[in-house]
Order: C-alpha cells, then structure tokens, then sequence
C-alpha cells in the first residue's frame, strides 16, 4: 500500500511521546514493506531543523514539511468566544498546508491517508475531493476529556473557559465521528468512549508501540548502573497534565516519600520546561529539562512515576519505560488503557498516601523492584512492539481498502 500520514508534529527528533507514536508506525509500515509518506507541520513551539533529519529516517518515509504558526495568539482567541468553532482546532488549520496537501494528492496516488489525531480531521474534505484513499483517523486521545478533566480545576473564568472549549472540542469531534473510513483508537477504554458516543464505522484498537529492542540489553544491564534512590519522570512539559500530574506529586507525595528516605531524589525531564519550573528550589528534585539521550536517562535511575489525573489515550513514555524494564508507579489515568497488573508489573494508585508508599517500597526493597523490573519488561515484550502490533493494524487497514 501506498501510505500518507498527516502530523501536527515534524516526527524528529523523537524526543516525546506523540512524536515516538508517530514515528513507530512509521518504521511499522515500513517494516512490512509498504510506501510511507508524511505531510507534517513543522510549528514554532515544536520546531525542528529539517537539514538534521538522518539518512535513515528518510528511507522509512518521504518526509515533507510545511511551516505552520500554531502558537495562541489572544486577539484571535477572544474573537473566537463569539463563534462557534473550537479555538484549539482553528489554530491546526493552515491555508499553506492545505495547497501542500493537494499538491501531495494529485501528484501522486494513495491507499490509505492516516490522520495523527483529531486536529488534522479539518483536512477530510480536502482528501476526499482530490483522492479515492480511505482516510482512517489514528486518536492518540478523546481529546474533549482532556478538556473536561482541565476544566475541574483552577480560577472560575479558567474553568468557564476550560469547559466552553471543551463542549467545542466535543461538538467538533461527534460531528466527524462518522465522517473517515475508519477509527484506530490507541486504547480499549477510547474505542468504548467512542462507542457510546455513536461510532458506527469500523473500529481497531492499537497501541503506539514501542522498539523493544531499543530496551535493556544484557550488555546494558550490566554496564549502566542505576543511582540509588532515585525518582524519575520524563515527559513533555508543554503538556498540562504532565505538569499538573508533577504538581500534585510534589504537593502531595514528595515529602512524604523523603521523610522516609531521605536521600533520594527526583528528576525530571522533558521538553518545554515553564520558565517558572526552572528556578523552582525544591528539596532533593533536579530539574534536568529536555535531554540528550532519553534512553541512557531512563536507564540511571531507579522509579519511573506517572502521576497525571487527567488526559485519555496511552501515555508512550510509560511503555518505553516498560521495555526498559523499569519500576513504576502511576495513577488510574496514566496507566489507562494499558494492559498491565497492579502489584505485578506495576503499582496504579490515585491517593497521594498509597502513592507515596508504592515509591517507597520500590525504593527500598531491591527484591520487589528487581521482580516488577522483570515482569515490567516481558510485559513490553509480548504486547508493545511496534512491528507486531502495526502488523496486524496493516491486516486490519487491508480490509479496509479493499471495501
């Protein structure tokens, strides 16, 4: 098959969770022998140099760009409370973009086009004038939830914002809720949302996918030591749950886990730090800010914590985590959708006590890390590579285009 991806995010480098997602459907395609092309926007607050794109990455994909300005801009956004349309959406529409896309569907033929996310849906009619390709939307989220779950929280006219952006972003997903060929949910908790909101095409659950590969080797395992004691999360910052996920942590958890052990610390890491997180003086937390190798991170410290309390989808760095082998502790939210066990291969706990003591226990107990190390890493093993679960994506995708 001939295969046009459509990204809000220019797919390097790989250094967040979209962007991983992304990718490894990507090496997924090409792996089992098919055409991949990507028309991504390369915006301001994500921008990437397109010269640094490696010779490898280009024969994955016939990678194209166009410069897109996605940043807020409040006159725009005030205008928009009179209408009707969802600000969050507008901002992902580019008249360039589009004469680039119709340029890419004439000039050339495609099976399938598959849009990364709901933000790319405004581009259907686009595709369906100039090309015959069944057109799937990818969610990495049910992004109105997102919304939803934002709104719960902060000053009143945040709130009454929050929730009429929310209700928008709804209105505007129900509306193209039937609207593609099909639906490719990464998660079964989505697929039901969906479901119950009146989804009526087809439907196939896949999961972003990691390179398992790319996990601890035995040749790592023995080379790279952890630091004893350590917390960890890494995770863009420019995302409010993450950074309301760290907030609550280190309110609620941080001083808990630190009266127990008072040697240990916590890093953090990640794109997109907020000027005020970086002056922050917090006892015994690092502020790393965005790192070189994420991989050699993830490997030097002991507890990856996911505590994020809003948000929906499947959260990639915590299943890079797994094939990485690592101990974690998340909430109900941050684990959603993923096939593990609490007390097997992770602890899933929501209230800051439980928690806290989850991280301690990992932290003092090698034996019990050691073992959720383990199952943490076979889990990854036999449910998340990328190149299984793109593998029977395709066979669902080739059922699809020949309807």
């Amino acid at each position: 098959m001939n295969i046009l991806q459509l990204c809000k995010k220019f797919p390097y480098p790989p250094k967040d969770g979209e962007v991983i997602g992304i990718w490894m459907y990507s090496k997924g395609f090409h792996y089992h022998h098919h055409q991949v092309t990507i028309l991504a926007m390369n915006t301001r607050k994500h921008f990437s140099h397109t010269e640094l794109l490696p010779n490898d990455w280009k024969n994955v994909a016939d990678i194209k760009s166009v410069d897109v300005n996605t940043n807020v801009q409040l006159g725009k956004m005030c205008l928009n409370l009179f209408g009707k349309s969802c600000y969050n959406i507008e901002r992902f529409y580019s008249v360039e973009y589009e004469k680039q896309l119709i340029q890419l569907l004439q000039n050339k033929y495609f099976d399938l086009v598959q849009l990364e996310g709901v933000y790319l849906s405004q581009y259907v009619s686009v595709i369906r004038k100039y090309s015959k390709a069944k057109i799937v939307l990818r969610t990495q989220n049910v992004e109105f939830e997102i919304w939803e779950r934002e709104a719960k929280s902060g000053s009143v006219l945040k709130k009454k914002y929050l929730q009429l952006m929310a209700k928008r972003m709804k209105q505007f997903e129900l509306n193209m809720l039937n609207q593609y060929d099909a639906i490719v949910p990464v998660s079964k908790c989505d697929a039901e949302t969906f479901k119950k909101l009146g989804c009526k095409i087809p439907m196939q659950v896949c999961e972003h996918g990691v390179d398992t590969n790319a996990g601890i080797l035995r040749q790592a395992q023995d080379e790279i030591h952890a630091e004893q004691f350590s917390v960890f999360h890494i995770g863009s910052m420019d995302w409010r749950p993450n950074l309301l996920g760290l907030e609550w942590f280190i309110e609620n958890c941080w001083q808990l886990i630190l009266k127990e052990i008072p040697e240990a610390k916590l890093y953090l890491a990640g794109r997109n730090f907020p000027e005020a997180w970086k002056h922050k003086k917090i006892k015994n937390v690092v502020m790393i800010g965005e790192v070189e190798n994420a991989s050699s991170f993830i490997q030097s410290k002991q507890v990856m914590i996911c505590p994020i309390h809003a948000g929906s989808g499947i959260r990639v760095k915590l299943m890079e985590g797994m094939s990485f082998g690592k101990a974690i502790v998340s909430t109900t939210i941050g684990a959603e959708g993923l096939p593990v066990e609490s007390g097997k291969n992770i602890f899933i706990a929501d209230e800051a006590t439980e928690f806290s003591s989850y991280v301690i226990q990992l932290l003092s107990n090698s034996e019990l890390r050691n073992n959720f190390e383990t199952e943490a890493r076979k889990l990854a093993e036999q449910k998340f590579d990328y190149r299984l679960l793109v593998g029977e994506l395709l066979n669902f995708y080739s059922e699809i285009v020949k309807a």
